[in-house]
């Protein structure tokens, strides 16, 4: 997937620019136009990823809706993709496409997080199904941004009860510090209060 020349880009979907879009990591050029036409029937704009790290960076800028990745065999690389993509944003679902009777690769990517696995080539119908079905069931409690390797260290000492003053203690920081990254995570996640917070860092898979 990382060994083909950098191409990526967006185009507006029924959506419209403003609707977040969804990530397409494909490292086979052929195959990108029948997929692509599939989830553009989402009515989401799409944008499309020859290359893990750029696809990477523009997750943690906090764009992305929903991951499909073609996983090729050997399936190292479309692995490690989705490892880290949901090592940067836990709640992102993630639709993978395996080789046909590669049950072992769908069994990895279930255990690695990924929401569904749908044989290649895949029928329209099937992956637009599954499409809405993750759009659908994280609509309501996707964070607005990815939270910093900072602020989820400190979402995990908030959900186990700790203070602002016990938190500061325990990163080494300053209560004031701890405070505004508290505020941060807050908005984030759109919430108001602690139990807001539980609530939605639980359904965005941050909770654990």
């Amino acid at each position: 997937m990382i060994d083909l020349k950098e191409r990526a880009y967006t185009r507006a979907g029924p959506g419209g620019s403003g609707c977040r879009p969804i990530f397409y990591a494909d490292g086979d050029v052929t195959s990108t136009d029948a997929v692509r036409g599939a989830l553009d029937r989402a009515g989401a704009p799409v944008a499309c990823f020859s290359v893990c790290e750029e696809c990477l960076a523009s997750i943690r800028g906090g764009g992305c809706r929903l991951l499909v990745a073609n996983v090729s065999e050997p399936a190292t690389e479309g692995i490690d993709l989705l490892t880290k993509a949901k090592g940067v944003a836990p709640w992102l679902p993630v639709i993978v496409l395996v080789e046909p009777g590669q049950i072992e690769t769908a069994v990895r990517a279930m255990k690695a997080g990924a929401i569904d696995c749908i044989e290649k080539p895949p029928l329209a119908a099937r992956l637009l199904s599954a499409v809405e079905q993750a759009l659908h069931c994280t609509a309501t409690h996707l964070p607005l941004k990815p939270l910093t390797e900072v602020e989820q260290n400190v979402l995990h000492l908030i959900l186990q009860g700790r203070t602002n003053g016990q938190i500061a203690m325990a990163l080494h920081r300053s209560r004031r510090t701890v405070e505004v990254h508290r505020g941060d995570i807050m908005r984030k996640l759109g919430a108001r209060h602690i139990v807001d917070l539980v609530r939605n860092a639980t359904l965005a898979g941050l909770g654990r």
